[in-house]
Formats: C-alpha cells, sequence, structure tokens
C-alpha cells in the first residue's frame, strides 16, 4: 500500500510535466483560470521578469481575490522592486555565509538529539521534518522554538488560505484565528525586543528605516510570517521529498553510502526531481507574450517549476533521478530577485539531517507509513514513517 502511494507521487510528477510540456508547453487552463507555462526557458521568464510577471497580486490581479487577507500577499514575497530590494537587503544579512556557519553547531545538535530519541521507525516530519526547520527559524529570528504546534498549526490555516480554498467556512475561520494570534504573538515579542533588544533579526527590523520611515507593526508581522512560513515550510517538504527520491531509488542511496560526499548534489537532485513547491504564481503587469501566445494585462501565469525542472532540453535524462547530476541549474529556489533568500541555509539543514540519517538507517530505506493531500500543483505528504532495519 505505501509502495503504491509513493508510486502515486513519482507518476504524478512525471506524467504532470510530461503532458505539460508537450507542443510548445504554455496554455490556458480553465479551472486555474490561468495560463500555465511548462518550458524551462518559458518558466525561467516567468521568474526572472518582474516588470511583466509581478508577484505583487493585490496590485496586479484582474480577478477577485478570495484571500486578499493572507499576510503573504503583503509580504516580501509578494513585492516588486523597489520596494522589495530595500526590505531583502535588510534581512539578507541574516542569511550571509557567516550567519549561517554560526547556526551549523546547534542544527547537528538538534539533529542528533531528536534522532537518538528514536528506537525504532522514524516519523520523519513529527521527528525531523517540522523540529528542525522551527528551531533553526526560531533561532534566526529570536523567538522561543517552544511555540512549535503553534507555528505549524498557524502555517497550515495560512497557507492554505488560498484561491479556491478561501471560500471553504472551516478554512476561513482557521485562517481568522491564526491570523490574530500570529499577530499577537508578535506583537509581544516585539514588545519584548524593544525592551531587551538582542541583536537578532527582528532587533534589525524594528530599527530598520528603509524609506526613511520605521516600518509598521503590520509590515513587520508580515515581514516575520513570511520568514516563519517560508523558513520551516519549505526545508520540511524537502527533507520528505529527499527521503522519498532515497527510498525509491535504492541504487541511488547505495551511491551515497558509498560516498557521501554526493550528499549535497542528491539534495540538489531531490530538489529538482520533487520541488518543494510545484508552481508559483505570476500576474501580467501589462499586455505580454509567451511563445507566441499573447496574454492580456492583469492575467494570473503559474510557471511550473516541476515541468521546467524535467524539460529533457535542459537535463539529460530527465526523467531519471541521478544523485550525480552536474551541472544541475533546476528552477526549484525561484530564480531572479525572487531567489530564495534561505537557500544556503535549507541547504546545510538538509545535508546534517541526510548525513545523520545515513549513518541512522543503514541499508535500503523502506516507508512504513505514507499520508498525501492533493493541491493545485502537487500532492503533499502530511505523514511519512521510515521503518528501522
Amino acid at each position: 500500500m505505501t509502495d503504491d502511494v509513493v508510486k502515486e507521487i513519482l507518476d504524478w510528477h512525471r506524467e504532470t510535466a510530461r503532458d505539460g510540456l508537450a507542443g510548445d508547453g504554455v496554455r490556458f487552463v480553465e479551472p486555474f483560470g490561468a495560463w500555465v507555462v511548462h518550458g524551462y526557458s518559458e518558466v525561467n521568464q516567468v521568474l526572472t521578469d518582474y516588470s511583466t510577471f509581478s508577484s505583487d497580486e493585490l496590485r496586479y490581479s484582474a480577478q477577485p481575490i478570495p484571500h486578499r487577507d493572507n499576510p503573504v500577499l503583503s509580504s516580501l514575497s509578494a513585492m516588486d522592486p523597489p520596494r522589495h530590494h530595500l526590505l531583502r537587503r535588510l534581512v539578507s544579512r541574516a542569511f550571509t555565509p557567516r550567519a549561517i556557519q554560526a547556526l551549523l553547531p546547534s542544527i547537528t545538535d538538534t539533529v542528533r538529539r531528536q534522532l537518538a530519541e528514536v528506537d525504532g521507525d522514524l516519523d520523519v516530519i513529527g521527528r525531523l521534518g517540522y523540529p528542525l526547520p522551527v528551531r533553526t527559524i526560531a533561532t534566526l529570528l529570536g523567538v522561543e522554538a517552544d511555540r512549535q504546534p503553534d507555528f505549524m498549526r498557524w502555517t497550515e490555516a495560512i497557507t492554505s488560505f488560498a484561491g479556491s480554498f478561501a471560500d471553504d467556512p472551516v478554512r476561513q475561520a482557521a485562517f481568522r484565528t491564526a491570523h490574530a494570534e500570529l499577530a499577537e504573538y508578535f506583537r509581544e515579542v516585539f514588545a519584548e525586543h524593544r525592551a531587551r533588544p538582542r541583536g537578532d533579526v527582528i532587533d534589525t527590523l524594528l530599527a530598520a528605516e528603509p524609506d526613511g520611515s520605521r516600518l509598521s507593526d503590520e509590515e513587520l508581522i508580515d515581514f516575520c510570517t513570511l520568514l516563519l512560513i517560508n523558513g520551516h515550510e519549505t526545508t520540511k517538504t524537502l527533507l520528505v521529498n529527499t527521503v522519498l527520491c532515497l527510498a525509491a531509488h535504492p541504487d541511488a542511496l547505495a551511491q551515497l553510502r558509498a560516498d557521501p560526499g554526493l550528499v549535497p548534489d542528491a539534495i540538489e537532485e531531490a530538489l529538482r526531481f520533487l520541488p518543494p513547491v510545484g508552481g508559483t504564481d505570476r500576474f501580467t503587469t501589462g499586455p505580454a507574450g509567451i511563445a507566441g501566445h499573447a496574454i492580456e494585462t492583469g492575467q494570473r501565469v503559474v510557471a511550473m517549476v516541476l515541468s521546467a525542472n524535467r524539460d529533457p532540453r535542459v537535463f539529460a535524462e530527465a526523467e531519471e533521478f541521478r544523485p550525480d547530476r552536474t551541472p544541475n541549474e533546476h528552477l526549484s529556489f525561484g530564480h531572479g530577485v525572487h531567489f530564495c533568500l534561505g537557500t544556503h541555509l535549507a541547504r546545510h539543514e538538509l545535508a546534517i539531517a541526510v548525513n545523520a540519517l545515513l549513518r541512522r538507517f543503514p541499508g535500503p530505506w523502506s516507508v512504513g507509513r505514507i499520508a498525501t493531500g492533493r493541491t493545485p500543483v502537487g500532492i503533499d505528504v502530511l505523514d511519512l514513517v521510515l521503518v528501522s532495519p
């Protein structure tokens, strides 16, 4: 049964990419109400040309936005330059090589302690997928990691409040509760930091005057919400997908055991093969063209990263998982001005975790339990257990 679910995930990615890349890879999809773009070159164009394909849904979408109250739509990821550049520079100092190196001992210690408490099978998400990135981003922000259950609940409620899902009364209620609780939590955190500065990211944001004035509490909350959500959700998904790739490809796992130096390359291949996010939205700021298709102003354009990562014009044997693949210029962390700030941190977290799992689980990996949920652009893994040998 579990093998069937893993196969379903792998088959869905392969078939979605294959079907999407047929023809010119660009088409209008009625159920999405959007232009969907699959080819590597075209996806790269959408991700890079922010003046034509904007991240600012609130400003440019010609369609009603049922999730317009979602703070993610007012955060850094939904901004265009020049304000995007101003705010990104503020927080980028938290992700410098020196800052990340300073976090590595605590990341290593978290992985060690989390695995030391495992007796038998491993709950990948509960034991590592959530605790590792939550504790790391909490340290980075300067907040307490003991609110992990709340962070997880808030993240789920906020990230699922989007598109047609925003019409669901249950999701609406969960979102309103999570948003109010998260805002109140960060207001308390801001008050503590103003009273006792700690020299962390939040102190930097509180003192910043990117355009000559301080950020409002609402702007600060949006900023911290993005860091909190993206800081752990992406890394959790990447860890899960890496485990799935290695469990489904025992020869690749054996390669890593024979040469642990391949772990960073294997992580890049997992990013390409099963990206944390299948597609990302942009909105046309004016009349636009992609691969000869004319697109009107205010149209939603979905850049299907999962398809671009399997474009045979860029990747040889694109449907094969090859842990030694180089070069590997996947688009899973984005491209251009919205290239993921936490890329290097996530890579370090994953490398430390995968190396520890290689030691803890010798031999082939077997999935003992798995639960999934469908999204418009992918399949989310909600539960994953790695069986002890």
